[in-house]
């Protein structure tokens, strides 16, 4: 599964240090810069943990990272906010969003919410039912009552349309936070 990671630096990249810092966690990674302060980098790997091991000991810059599935206003939203709640660690979009809404900030919402608003109704329900079957395929598609075949297709069409693979926990879980702040208005 394609991960990026974001990243928001506090002073301009020189871009050979800069990479370096990061090759040994993540060796293949190639590196995309929107500014002198920012871009993101593409990994298949979840490497949150050895990512922020090394950041703790980084005394040379201040850099955010959070790790996303696309790179869209929603997320170039939470990287900004990152760099503020979280800075000099590596943090998913979830961890972003919950830090806004403890400190009663919505302005995040309208965004999550156009991630899925053009999605199709029955996707939208299959993926929800996969959620709440524990991420089990064979419990979704009896709970759906379709075919176990129909299940994969339509989940496999669920993350070709978002990007998001909620096979993967943090992205179940953001797709779970969009429900739950959909069920209750927000």
């Amino acid at each position: 599964m394609k991960r990026l990671y974001l990243f928001l630096t506090s002073h301009d990249i020189e871009t050979i240090s800069f990479e370096r810092f990061f090759l040994d966690v993540f060796p293949d990674a190639k590196f995309t810069y929107s500014s002198t302060k920012e871009g993101y980098f593409e990994s298949e790997e979840d490497k949150v943990f050895e990512l922020n091991q090394k950041l703790s000991l980084n005394r040379e810059m201040e850099v955010s990272l959070v790790v996303a599935h696309r790179d869209w206003p929603l997320e170039k939203k939470l990287l900004q906010e990152a760099a503020g709640y979280f800075p000099n660690q590596c943090v998913y979009l979830t961890d972003v969003i919950m830090k806004e809404l403890t400190f009663g900030n919505f302005s995040s919402i309208p965004l999550l919410s156009s991630e899925f608003r053009h999605i199709n109704k029955e996707l939208m329900s299959t993926a929800g039912t996969f959620l709440r079957s524990g991420l089990n395929g064979l419990r979704t598609a009896e709970a759906e009552n379709i075919h176990r075949n129909t299940f994969n297709y339509r989940l496999n069409r669920f993350i070709e349309v978002t990007g998001l693979d909620i096979r993967d926990y943090h992205n179940a879980l953001l797709l779970e936070l969009y429900f739950q702040l959909a069920s209750n208005g927000r």
